[in-house]
């Protein structure tokens, strides 16, 4: 049976890195996705990095993986790669090891997040869910190997802020199993008597709390960041129920097949659904909590991470569906942990009768829930997939493959909107500098401060660009994600070069226009 799973589990990752290898080939990334090369490329050391980084609202370590590989090739492209690679070790993680069925397993390695979400968009949330999953494996024996415990999940909470929120549950419901959970888990007691040194389980507890300070120290924004800079603390109902409908979102991710599918949800198109939306999310948090209700560190994992995740949601930032993704992965490793995690046990009746007719109902149920929502994962994942083959996800990419192909990359450029003309400096690939009259500053990454003005007029832009030409004494590319009146084409004696639009990010559409010289 070993032989046949490790065979069952390679087979489906080599499917799985066929199908996304062919798909990421389709992909053409969007500005987050380019940030962070950016940042990775762009900056001097790993100090500028973190310097850089303060102003992200993430930790690090996904940007230190990129560094090394942006010394070796300008192109993004390699990130798309290694990004795919981390993906293909997640499936095969877990195909060979969680305590799932074959049809399961199939069904989580095609779903929306898996699939798409988290292999073809090359964000930092694939190496959350690689060290979530390694978390998963090393469980069953967690106090023999309690270091390595302590060493993913010091990782895990650099990856995201989602991932540290759910790195701090672990660590709780961790700590409350080891220090109190002797009084009521009579196995745990003896799993625990049997290592015979305590040594390793304290270095382990010290790698998650300094991983948790240290990322919390990273994420500390600096007195002039600009980027979702208010808290919402009031109650506001509206506003809660919008964070509550999330749960939905997550464990039933299944976008539109439209061009604009990214972040929509064909579900809440329907009256029927959005009457029942509310008491649905309540319904799976409930029956989630009742399913893991005899395992205490397991019903304490999954309590803290969603109450969590949902109150920074609510509190910070609402976020997109690759961050309420955390949501459902929390709940499908509560499931899997739960197979080692101890048993309450307050009597000897109670013991014997670990079969009963309630025990097998609930497994019964926990099984018929995780297949509905991989089915409706694996759905979502198969017309994420067909979509990205339709439509053009961001024109970044064939902007700048346009302004190669015409010999215009060594004109001086003028960018506006920033962070969508960001996407077409990554792609040109050369360690090169755009202006931004947005933050009136020349970079290629963005960075998130008070400079940066909420908006811009074309005008403005027009004007930045004329000055720069006057500075030059050379033709200035103009890109914009907006096109130019007739009149101010006329009057400033543009030429309108090219337009690209219509791509699944809306706002990351491109109108050229060059500037003569003075």
């Amino acid at each position: 049976m070993d032989k046949k799973d490790k065979h069952y589990a390679l087979g489906l990752t080599f499917l799985f890195l066929v199908v996304g290898a062919f798909t990421a080939s389709h992909h053409e990334m969007w500005r987050d996705e380019i940030q962070a090369w950016l940042l990775a490329r762009d900056s001097t050391s790993v100090f500028n990095l973190f310097a850089h980084l303060k102003y992200e609202g993430h930790p690090g370590l996904w940007h230190l993986c990129l560094m090394p590989l942006s010394r070796i090739t300008h192109s993004p492209v390699i990130m798309q790669m290694l990004h795919l690679l981390l993906t293909g070790v997640t499936v095969y993680l877990f195909v060979r090891y969680a305590p799932f069925n074959w049809f399961q397993k199939l069904l989580f390695c095609f779903g929306y997040l898996v699939l798409y979400e988290y292999a073809i968009v090359a964000r930092n949330y694939a190496l959350g869910l690689l060290l979530i999953t390694i978390f998963c494996v090393l469980f069953k024996e967690r106090y023999k190997r309690f270091i390595w415990v302590g060493c993913v999940l010091l990782l895990l909470a650099h990856t995201s802020v989602h991932a540290l929120i759910v790195t701090m549950a672990i660590g709780f419901a961790l700590c409350c199993e080891y220090f109190f959970g002797g009084r009521f888990l009579k196995s745990l007691n003896q799993e625990i008597a049997a290592v015979e040194n305590k040594r390793p389980i304290w270095i382990g507890f010290a790698l998650i709390g300094i991983g948790i300070v240290t990322a919390v120290l990273q994420l500390n924004p600096p007195s002039d960041t600009g980027f979702a800079v208010a808290w919402h603390f009031n109650y506001d109902a509206n506003r809660a129920n919008d964070i509550v409908k999330l749960i939905s979102r997550a464990y039933l991710p299944i976008p539109r097949p439209v061009r604009n599918f990214w972040g929509s949800n064909l579900l809440t198109t329907y009256s029927l659904f959005q009457t029942i939306q509310i008491p649905l999310c309540y319904l799976l948090m409930l029956l989630s909590a009742i399913l893991f209700l005899k395992r205490p560190t397991a019903l304490l994992t999954y309590l803290i991470s969603t109450f969590g995740l949902l109150t920074f949601f609510y509190i910070k930032y609402h976020g997109s569906i690759r961050h309420h993704g955390f949501l459902f992965f929390v709940f499908l490793m509560c499931c899997w942990i739960y197979r080692d995690a101890p048993t309450v046990s307050f009597s000897k009746v109670e013991q014997e009768e670990t079969h009963s007719t309630v025990n097998r109902v609930l497994n019964v149920a926990g099984t018929v829930l995780v297949t509905l929502l991989l089915i409706c994962h694996a759905i979502g994942g198969i017309i994420a997939v067909s979509m990205e083959h339709r439509h053009v996800f961001s024109y970044g990419k064939l902007t700048a493959e346009y302004i190669r192909s015409q010999g215009m990359q060594g004109l001086p450029m003028v960018g506006n909107k920033d962070s969508a003309v960001a996407t077409v400096v990554g792609y040109l690939q050369e360690p090169r500098q755009i202006y931004y009259p947005r933050s009136k500053r020349s970079g290629s990454f963005i960075r998130w401060d008070k400079a940066r003005t909420p908006s811009i007029s074309k005008r403005r832009v027009i004007e930045a660009a004329k000055t720069l030409s006057n500075e030059k004494s050379q033709a200035v590319l103009i890109i914009s994600n907006g096109s130019l009146s007739a009149e101010q084409i006329e009057q400033y004696n543009l030429s309108f070069l090219v337009k690209f639009t219509g791509s699944v990010v809306s706002d990351e559409g491109f109108h050229l226009y060059l500037m003569p010289p003075p």
